[in-house]
């Protein structure tokens, strides 16, 4: 199968894949989730459609931005979807290698994707592209700081898996603030009510532990409601 990709404006271009958006992740991402997302100021972003003739199979949209925190420019694959009939094309692969091009053409230092639990799929792709996992994000939505105590006692059970950091998520006017703690004790210094959610991340040294860290975390008792996967690409 020959494809071609399109790349432009993601403004002018999303529209021609509002059609297959939901299909692309099983109805869990909608076209006006697309449309919001495409609507967040970027320095540098980018869109790009695959088509199957002249329907489109796949799409993808990558944006880049100066981040001062690490005093680099950073391009990041916002989202990337294809049909599910087409995964076993190399659809992703030309996608991923255009996110590549655009990356180097703004001059970032770092490429990374986050891969979520829908879009697994991926991993095989951008292990072959030579983007390699550096962390994995794991959340919980929690009611109380009883529970957040049962998640942090649970995950010391871990003891393979290499937590760099937790974190209690709270809403305050439509945007979520984070606070970081390490033991139980931590909680009980947080003076407010109406926690959302609880979050860790957690290191990958090596593509190969990506497998066996996964198991882990899932294994232990807590039922995670999102793992996120990052892989990183250096330019």
């Amino acid at each position: 199968m020959v494809v071609k990709i399109k790349q432009g404006n993601p403004k002018q271009l999303y529209k021609e894949v509002t059609s297959i958006v939901s299909d692309c992740f099983g109805g869990v991402w909608t076209a006006e989730d697309l449309e919001e997302l495409i609507g967040i100021p970027h320095e540098n972003k980018t869109f790009m459609i695959a088509y199957d003739g002249e329907n489109p199979v796949g799409y993808a949209f990558v944006v880049a931005d100066y981040v001062e925190a690490v005093d680099a420019k950073i391009a990041s694959v916002q989202e990337l979807g294809v049909l599910p009939k087409y995964r076993e094309e190399k659809i992703a692969d030309e996608l991923i290698d255009k996110a590549i091009q655009f990356s180097k053409a703004n001059k970032a230092e770092l490429l990374e994707q986050v891969v979520s639990s829908i879009d697994q799929w991926i991993i095989p792709t951008l292990v072959n592209k030579n983007l390699k996992p550096s962390e994995i994000k794991a959340d919980r939505e929690i009611s109380s700081s009883s529970e957040a105590k049962l998640i942090l006692t649970n995950l010391k059970k871990g003891n393979k898996i290499n937590v760099i950091m937790n974190q209690l998520f709270f809403e305050d006017n439509d945007k979520l603030e984070a606070h970081m703690v390490e033991e139980e004790a931590d909680l009980d210094k947080i003076e407010r009510n109406g926690l959302i959610a609880f979050g860790s991340v957690i290191s990958i040294d090596k593509t190969e532990e990506l497998e066996s860290t996964l198991n882990e975390l899932t294994s232990i008792d807590i039922e995670w409601d999102e793992i996120g996967i990052t892989f990183d690409y250096y330019l």
